[in-house]
């Protein structure tokens, strides 16, 4: 028995023996010993399964083990051929990063992107759970999705065109090109166009032949944008009441609308009835609309549904909500904003009446200061531990203008604050740092702050960072004096384990203007995001670097810094922005860098 010829003839004449339903069984196990063991798999394998599956007379369960078996083993074969193939991909890459046919393959590469991978099982993840995860994720960083595949570059662009702004301007041919180019493609790809929620036109033009051409481009590509939301007009010219019919006609069903200027002409804003938002900043009120009848018109129109008011004025001229703050819908508000206005004693004691009330602001002056220390001192604590005051409040911004406000209203309004578990962001403005500083242990759900501290030094730094919840995500510092630079402090905040965004102020560094930044500016920010590990973004006296870290810090040529870190700076902020501006990756940052607090009049040395 030792021949193996002898062996060879001896086995088959028993397989010969024996019957069928048993060959094709042998057969079977055969395939099955070559392809997981031997790891074999090819036309022999594949055509051992091919004929045991056309055996006549097999069970239902005997084909299921087998087309099982063929099945695994195609997969398997294919995978391995497929990470094979994306090898190849990577190394053309290295090899030639211009290479525009393989970026253009591996963008379009779904099948990687959609097909269950051993290797990578975020590839099972559905789109609806994708979609979350980009949601959180800053448009800076969002961007690299483009390059991974189809599947994951059309869920960000639906993320990154979601709120478009787009710019028209006499000093800026290219914004103006590109504005009317994206009006262009949105009449002619109507996929692009679903895409944009919110729509932000930023006007700067002086009447003329092409502010005609301009809006008449407009008026023809409005209509496409169906599946858009909210819509925001900023800037000169203002919002016209012939342009508030045209919108009207082609979005009746808006939720959120903005008009930001310098006077109101907005004639029948009213028609609009169900907005969730609405915002308005008028320097004066001498427009072409009557803002004392259009305005409380437009809040009672929409008494059942709005929910979020922002109304902004200028200080240095009469105006008055007082016939406003008349209207039913003030009381169901959740979140008010008052921005550079005199608040008079009728619209403060109809503000903290209002219980549903989570986020106020109140940026400007108060036309009775006594009136207003009486009101936010008689402010009460009941049994159970709720305020008689805006028991609800989560938000609060409080910035007076003048710098001659009173320590007594300083005081009453800290005491209106006193044991408010639920406030999560504050910003108190110029508020005494030795008011803040007790009032800060006792807000345990606080997560985003900004503060004002006249003296640092390394005891203020050790007071503020003892004083602060653990769990802080933002926050924002302004110092008018600081014993030694101000970034050597930054090491102190690394015991925050969240902090997301740091921004650092002192007075007397003027926010640069685009000719003339420092040249030591992202070599402060980046010794800030050396000294914190968990900043995404850094502000540096109102500039702003979004951060981007790899771990293991990624090779770098022989000489250079191996910190792992980059930094991008990003743009510096537009006029009458109103809140918004570049994306700071997340509505805490947002909140607490209000771009419209103060207002940006470009004003040399504004901070």
């Amino acid at each position: 028995m030792n021949n193996p010829d002898e062996l060879t003839s001896t086995v088959l004449s028993a397989i010969h023996s024996l019957p069928q339903t048993s060959k094709a069984s042998l057969l079977l196990d055969t395939a099955c010993y070559l392809n997981p063991r031997r790891k074999v798999y090819g036309e022999q394998v594949e055509n051992y399964l091919d004929v045991y599956l056309r055996t006549p007379n097999l069970g239902n369960e005997s084909m299921a083990n087998a087309l099982m078996v063929r099945g695994n083993a195609r997969k398997a074969q294919g995978e391995k051929l497929i990470d094979k193939a994306y090898q190849d991909f990577q190394a053309v890459l290295s090899l030639d990063p211009t290479n525009k046919e393989i970026q253009q393959h591996l963008r379009k590469d779904r099948l990687t992107a959609m097909m269950p991978n051993r290797h990578n099982p975020s590839s099972m993840l559905p789109a609806e759970l994708w979609s979350t995860i980009a949601s959180h994720i800053p448009r800076y960083h969002l961007r690299t999705w483009l390059y991974l595949s189809t599947f994951h570059r059309d869920i960000a662009l639906s993320h990154i065109f979601r709120t478009l702004d787009i710019y028209f301007g006499t000093d800026d041919g290219d914004n103006l090109t590109r504005g009317l180019d994206i009006f262009d493609r949105v009449k002619e790809d109507p996929n692009f166009a679903k895409k944009v929620k919110t729509l932000r036109l930023h006007w700067g033009f002086e009447e003329g032949d092409m502010l005609d051409v301009i809006i008449r481009m407009f008026r023809s590509a409005l209509p496409e944008f169906k599946s858009l939301r909210e819509f925001e007009w900023i800037g000169y010219p203002e919002m016209s009441g012939e342009m508030v019919q045209t919108i009207y006609a082609s979005h009746p069903n808006l939720v959120s609308l903005g008009l930001m200027g310098w006077h109101f002409d907005a004639i029948n804003v009213s028609s609009f009835t169900r907005l969730r938002k609405f915002t308005l900043r008028a320097e004066d009120d001498d427009g072409f609309a009557n803002l004392p009848e259009e305005l409380p018109r437009l809040l009672t129109a929409n008494t059942q549904t709005l929910r979020h008011l922002t109304l902004g004025a200028y200080l240095d001229r009469d105006h008055s909500w007082d016939t406003a703050f008349q209207s039913p819908a003030i009381q169901n508000l959740t979140v008010l904003d008052l921005v550079d206005t005199r608040v008079s004693q009728i619209c403060l004691t109809r503000i903290v009446c209002v219980d549903s009330l989570r986020s106020l602001t109140l940026h400007g002056e108060f036309m009775d200061l006594k009136s207003a220390e009486v009101v936010f001192a008689s402010d009460h604590i009941l049994e159970n531990s709720k305020h008689t005051f805006l028991p609800n409040l989560e938000e609060f911004r409080f910035i007076m203008v003048p710098t001659d406000t009173p320590y007594t209203l300083y005081q009453s309004v800290v005491s209106f604050l006193r044991r408010r578990r639920s406030i999560r962001r504050l910003d108190l403005g110029g508020c005494p740092w030795e008011l803040v500083l007790p009032l800060l242990p006792e807000l345990t759900g606080l997560r985003v702050l900004g503060v004002r501290i006249a003296q640092f030094h390394p005891n203020a730094a050790a007071a503020l960072v003892r004083a602060l919840q653990r769990l802080m995500v933002a926050l924002s510092l302004d110092v008018d004096r600081c014993e030694g630079e101000l970034h050597e402090y930054a090491h102190y905040f690394s015991i925050f384990p969240c902090l997301t965004f740091l921004h650092l102020k002192q007075a007397n560094k003027c926010r640069p203007q685009p000719t003339s930044k420092p040249i030591n500016g992202s070599t402060t920010a980046r010794t800030v995001a050396m000294s914190v590990p968990s900043l995404d973004f850094i502000g540096w006296n109102g500039e702003h670097w979004v951060v981007a870290r790899s771990t293991p810090p990624l090779a770098k040529a022989e000489g250079d810094r191996n910190d792992g870190l980059e930094l991008k700076e990003l743009p510096t902020r537009r006029r009458l922005d109103c809140a918004k501006g570049v994306d700071l990756g997340g509505d805490d940052a947002v909140w607490l860098e209000r771009k419209d607090v103060p207002v940006d009049y470009e004003l040399d040395g504004l901070r």
